[in-house]
């Protein structure tokens, strides 16, 4: 199979790919001209790229000549207000765009990689499903909405005629690249000796699983769905002890008061104005990092007879690799 690949340099997506050659399919793939491939160095010589952006694309049907199928990871994530507008252009109307050029092709598969973020939640409620829908509640930030509707148009493909398949991941975690952005963030944030952790719970997956039932649904049958990817949740404050200690650092023990949250958004607000820079807390995420949601993944455990990866195991070999990549 010839699969076309959008955001291959992310995590996720490199993943992605290296699960594809395993398995011997083609990629190709797209890039910009400013794409960092440090992620798939050793095997990009082994895929095909072509220079794409979904804000500007005008060669999908180039791009997407003998291809049979499409994978597609490329988004925006941010929870600045700023980049609300770019990632409604991206996500939402990049994704249209190419679910129209896929519609005008002879393509006939598409696996969007979407998140966790846009299932709907309510207040009170502690575990959701595939079968939760979008309520537009105070539990959603602004990525969430843009990843809510960029599913929308891949649903919309699906009325149309094209086999679809989602999957929406909670926290990815996998030696990405190191520093303060990204899944990879919560590593280094252990590895800082950082005094606080948020109060709430994280549900998190590993990378490798991502890419392993990416690639399973694929080669499935399976069309029309999404699926929630999530090995497990715990508090943050497990979650980053056991990080601390992979790295033989001391893990954060405080828990921040509200009032320093809200200390905390506004200084990052000023931040990140006289710097130009992404804001790293925001309102949004304050009130997600006090959040207890458990997300089940009982859909593709039975659709694909899937076990997730224990959290010792994602945790070994991420900090394993973060170390060696980054001499730490």
């Amino acid at each position: 199979m010839k699969v076309l690949i959008t955001g291959a340099n992310g995590l996720v997506g490199s993943f992605i790919c290296r699960q594809l050659l395993q398995e011997d399919h083609n990629i190709r793939a797209t890039k910009r001209n400013s794409s960092d491939l440090s992620m798939l160095e050793d095997i990009q010589d082994k895929i095909e790229w072509v220079e794409s952006d979904l804000t500007e694309s005008i060669f999908w049907d180039e791009h997407l000549s003998g291809i049979n199928a499409v994978i597609h990871c490329a988004a925006v994530i941010s929870f600045d207000k700023r980049w609300e507008k770019q990632m409604y252009k991206t996500n939402v109307k990049g994704t249209a765009d190419l679910i129209n050029a896929v519609l005008a092709s002879k393509v006939k598969t598409f696996l969007h990689v979407s998140s966790v973020a846009a299932i709907g939640r309510k207040p009170g409620q502690k575990e959701l499903t595939e079968k939760d829908r979008w309520e537009d509640t105070s539990f959603d930030s602004i990525y969430a909405r843009a990843k809510y509707l960029q599913e929308l148009e891949v649903w919309r493909g699906a009325e149309e005629g094209l086999n679809v398949k989602i999957i929406n991941p909670s926290i990815v975690l996998g030696p990405g690249k190191w520093g303060n952005t990204g899944s990879t963030s919560v590593f280094k944030y252990a590895y800082d000796q950082k005094s606080y952790h948020p109060s709430g719970s994280i549900n998190y997956v590993d990378v490798r699983d991502v890419a392993s039932v990416a690639v399973q649904l694929l080669n499935s049958d399976i069309a029309n769905e999404r699926f929630i990817l999530n090995a497990d949740s715990l508090s943050y404050k497990t979650f980053f002890t056991e990080i601390a200690n992979r790295f033989g650092k001391n893990p954060p023990t405080k828990v921040p008061k509200d009032w320093m949250l809200k200390i905390g958004v506004w200084a990052e607000w000023i931040r990140s104005r006289i710097s130009g820079k992404e804001a790293l807390i925001t309102k949004d995420t304050a009130m997600l990092s006090k959040s207890q949601f458990h997300f089940n993944n009982q859909k593709i455990s039975d659709a694909l007879n899937f076990k997730f990866r224990p959290l010792n195991e994602t945790l070994d070999w991420t900090v394993a690799e973060l170390k060696k990549a980054n001499s730490l």
